[in-house]
């Protein structure tokens, strides 16, 4: 079970859990950055979510979705939970 989540605030997806997107190129990542701009040149990336719980402790921001229901990758600041 994933550790960091965030839960939609507005829109037609309000009250959605998001997940860390995991990227499958380069042999799979996930991506955290120091902006909200996905396109963001200090941008991380890593390949445990343990990695991504010790960027957001540092003010990253992760990329996240959920696929279910059809979410594409947004850049948020997650919670950690327990």
């Amino acid at each position: 079970m994933s550790k960091l989540v965030y839960v939609i605030k507005r829109g037609k997806n309000t009250g959605q859990i998001l997940r860390p997107h995991w990227f499958t190129e380069d042999g799979g990542h996930f991506r955290a950055h120091k902006t909200d701009s996905r396109n963001d040149p200090e941008g991380r990336r890593v390949t445990t979510e343990m990695e991504l719980i010790d960027l957001v402790r540092l003010g990253y921001r992760v990329r996240m979705s959920n696929p279910l229901i059809g979410h594409a990758p947004s850049t948020v600041m997650p919670t950690i939970s327990a």
